[in-house]
C-alpha cells in the first residue's frame, strides 16, 4: 500500500533558467522578445512608500541589454515632487517554491540606489541580497555598510525583519561578482562569489513566490538615500535559476 500512496503524490516539478545576456546581440530579437523567450517580464508601475521623500516607477524603457549586460537603470536629476524612473525585471514564474538563485553582475559606483535581488510574494514573504550603493564601506545612524541580506517579517512587522549587513569581499563595482541566494524551508543561506557570508534561520519566507531583479531609490537616509545625481546602472552579466515549483 505504502508504495501506492507514494505514486499518487503529485510530483515537485524542478526547473532551471539560465540567462547569458552575452547571447543577446547575435540573437536578432529586440530586448523585450529576448527578455519575453527567456520567460523574464519587465515591470511598469509606481511604488510610493509613505516613509520615503520620493515615490519611483519602474520603467520598461529603463531596462535595456548593452555590451553583453541587462542593465537596470535609475535615471539622475528627479527633482523634488518628481518620482524616480527606476527599472525591475521578475520571472514569469511565481509559484516558486524553494530554490537556489545567482546572480553575476557589476554594481553601481553611483551613490543613492538599492539593487536589489529577491524572492517575492508580498512585503510578508520575501527574502533579498540588497545592495545599497551610498553604503559600501561607511553607513550612518540608521543603516550599517556592506551587503545587506533579509528576510522579511512575515507578520509583516518590519520592526522584526531579520537582516545582517556583511563587508563586501571585494569591491562590488569594479568587477563582475556572484550574488547568491539558496532558499529551503529551514533557511536563507547567502553567498558571494561562491562563499558563505550569512545563514538566516528565522523569517523565512514560506509561500510560492517570483524572483526579482531591480533598482531604485526613494531618497530615504533611512535605506537607499539619493536620490542620484547621474543615472546610476546596475549591470548583470548572467543569471543562473535552479528551483521547484509548487
Amino acid at each position: 500500500m505504502f508504495p501506492v500512496l507514494l505514486a499518487l503524490l503529485p510530483a515537485v516539478a524542478a526547473k532551471t533558467l539560465t540567462v547569458d545576456f552575452s547571447t543577446f546581440a547575435s540573437s536578432g530579437l529586440t530586448v523585450a522578445e529576448f527578455l519575453d523567450q527567456n520567460q523574464l517580464y519587465r515591470s511598469g508601475y509606481t511604488v510610493a512608500p509613505e516613509e520615503d521623500p520620493y515615490p519611483h516607477t519602474f520603467m520598461t524603457e529603463n531596462v535595456d541589454i548593452q555590451g553583453g549586460y541587462l542593465t537596470l537603470k535609475v535615471s539622475g536629476g528627479t527633482q523634488p515632487g518628481g518620482s524616480v524612473p527606476s527599472a525591475e525585471v521578475g520571472t514569469y514564474d511565481d509559484n516558486i517554491l524553494y530554490g537556489t538563485f545567482k546572480t553575476t553582475a557589476i554594481a553601481s559606483p553611483i551613490a543613492g540606489v538599492c539593487h536589489g535581488f529577491f524572492t517575492y510574494e508580498n512585503d510578508c514573504q520575501e527574502s533579498d541580497i540588497e545592495i545599497l550603493t551610498s553604503f559600501y564601506n561607511t553607513g550612518n545612524i540608521y543603516v550599517q555598510p556592506g551587503l545587506e541580506l533579509t528576510n522579511q517579517n512575515l507578520q509583516c512587522d518590519h520592526t522584526q525583519n531579520t537582516n545582517t549587513a556583511v563587508p563586501y569581499p571585494a569591491d562590488p563595482t569594479t568587477g563582475e561578482h556572484e550574488y547568491t541566494l539558496e532558499w529551503s524551508a529551514s533557511a536563507t543561506k547567502y553567498y558571494f562569489d561562491g562563499q558563505l557570508v550569512a545563514t538566516l534561520n528565522t523569517n523565512v519566507p514560506t509561500e510560492p513566490s517570483s524572483f526579482i531583479w531591480n533598482s531604485w531609490s526613494g531618497g530615504n537616509v533611512k535605506w537607499t538615500a539619493g536620490p542620484p545625481t547621474q543615472d546610476s546602472i546596475l549591470r548583470i552579466k548572467k543569471i543562473d535559476l535552479d528551483y521547484q515549483l509548487a
